[in-house]
């Protein structure tokens, strides 16, 4: 009499492999909302500032600049930037002008040179236009579009402050 003898392989379980994706998706998922919330938190804050008039130098709700406002808006958050334009166009991660998203800063230069002296940030993208909040001279903080032809032509860059890690 012959026995034949069958080799039986086991797989392992791929249950606890897909636990652990799923563990980690809702983790990512998790982040994303809560990173998403705190934009939309940051962007509230900043129309709070709608219509304070600007002032050279100035830091609060009776008077304030460009940068001073960007500054104290994050502030807020906990997130500390530079005080002057220049210097916060030096922090986060630089952004391609197609990749811009709400809560990232858009740097200007709108003197003769192209030096960095204005800056603003992104609250809200549709219709291929993008806009901002910013302390203009002329009217305080107000809401414009970045295609606009003046500030598309004085537009020099984009920096990305609030990422997920």
């Amino acid at each position: 009499m012959e026995y034949k003898y069958e080799r039986i392989f086991f797989r392992k379980k791929k249950q606890n492999i897909h636990k652990n994706n799923s563990k980690n998706y809702f983790q990512f998922i998790n982040q994303k909302l809560f990173f998403q919330k705190q934009i939309e938190c940051i962007i509230k804050k900043a129309i709070n500032y709608m219509y304070t008039p600007y002032k050279y130098g100035g830091n609060t709700k009776y008077g304030i600049d460009c940068s001073a406002f960007i500054k104290n808006i994050f502030a807020s958050y906990k997130i500390l930037l530079p005080r002057i334009s220049y210097n916060q166009a030096k922090k986060g991660l630089f952004i391609p002008k197609e990749k811009i998203e709400k809560g990232d800063l858009l740097f200007f230069a709108t003197g003769t040179s192209k030096k960095i002296n204005h800056v603003g940030m992104v609250i809200h993208i549709s219709n291929n236009n993008i806009f901002f909040i910013h302390a203009s001279r002329s009217n305080g903080v107000i809401i414009s579009q970045l295609y606009q032809k003046y500030w598309n032509h004085k537009f020099i860059m984009a920096r990305r402050i609030l990422y997920s890690s």
